[in-house]
């Protein structure tokens, strides 16, 4: 069972609601899917980095709250480099 906000709950909460928010777009909710897949194999730190290229190669806009969820996630992970390689930030919307 994972602590609360672990890096796995709050990649997984992030994936899935911008999923939620895109229902219907094949392609970025496959990717989607495959981010949670990733997070439900241990593999959180390549979740991060793999959720950061979905949003980026889709341009999904996210939104603060998902940000600041994939944020947490990657900087107790050690893996800030991942959303700060793709400037994930830009996709903000406020």
């Amino acid at each position: 069972m994972n602590a609360p906000d672990s890096p796995d709950d709050l990649i997984r909460a992030a994936a899935e609601s911008i999923s939620t928010r895109l229902a219907g777009e094949k392609g970025p909710e496959a990717a989607l899917r495959s981010v949670i897949h990733m997070v439900d194999n241990d593999e959180a730190e390549l979740a991060v980095d793999d959720l950061a290229r979905v949003i980026e190669s889709h341009r999904i806009r996210i939104l603060r709250t998902e940000y600041d969820q994939i944020a947490a996630a990657a900087e107790q992970l050690g893996a800030l480099d991942s959303l700060t390689e793709v400037r994930i930030d830009r996709f903000i919307r406020d």
